[in-house]
């Protein structure tokens, strides 16, 4: 008997509040029947998982894959491999699946590592992205901050892409969102410290999440407990 394919749904949960989610993700998540999390740990529950609960249907299946933390592109590529023939397993016994994904799946997101993999080994498919709100986002709200005004430029950019080129995407851009900052946090504050930048960057961690930490002024050192989650936001229209 042939099975008619079930669809795949990403799913961005936004940065930490569950009351972030859109209409559209909730909806899904009431009617999915596989729900997948990405997780580096199989001991480790996936906070995307934890963000969602509260709208998840009473008897959900819920499935953590596992993706390693590493750099080596070999496995790394085994691993978006293996995990996408999992979730298209689930597709072609004509189950729906979502795959949820911290803030937007379609930003700095495993999601968007999987999705070509899935595409490849079922170009049948039907795969649904749905957007999320993003951290730099809810940093700005949170701040009453505009993120860029008139003709102004933002410029969302990785923490761990190199301090050249961070340099000069400073020098080029109005606004701007640095986020993967974990390893080079400290040379990125100083970076905006030397360029005089500091009355004008926003610290924030953990956003709507316990342990949340918004600084509206980069201090002279930055707080040794900031997490992962933490991103720098630059607005060059603010008086130094």
């Amino acid at each position: 008997m042939t099975h008619e394919l079930g669809a795949l749904y990403g799913l961005g949960v936004g940065p930490g509040d569950p009351d972030l989610l859109t209409l559209k993700a909730v909806k899904i998540l009431s009617e999915v029947d596989v729900i997948f999390t990405a997780s580096a740990s199989s001991s480790e529950r996936s906070l995307a998982l934890t963000i969602a609960s509260p709208h998840l249907k009473a008897d959900a299946e819920t499935r953590d894959l596992d993706f390693p933390m590493t750099h080596d592109p070999q496995k790394l590529q085994e691993s978006w491999r293996q995990n996408a023939q999992a979730i298209v397993a689930v597709l072609r016994k004509g189950q729906s699946a979502a795959f949820l994904t911290l803030g937007d799946p379609l930003t700095y997101s495993t999601y968007a590592y999987l999705l070509p993999f899935v595409q490849e080994f079922l170009p049948r498919a039907k795969i649904i992205t749905v957007p999320g709100v993003t951290s730099y986002q809810l940093a700005a709200a949170k701040l009453n901050r505009p993120l860029c005004l008139n003709r102004e430029s933002l410029t969302v950019v990785s923490g761990s892409g190199g301090e050249e080129k961070l340099a000069t995407l400073v020098d080029a851009s109005d606004n701007l969102v640095i986020m993967k900052s974990r390893r080079d946090r400290s040379e990125i504050a100083g970076l905006l410290r030397a360029k005089n930048l500091a009355s004008r960057t926003a610290v924030c961690s953990m956003l709507s999440l316990p342990g949340e930490t918004i600084i509206e002024s980069l201090p002279d050192e930055l707080p040794d407990a900031l997490s992962y989650f933490t991103l720098f936001l630059v607005n060059k229209r603010l008086a130094p």
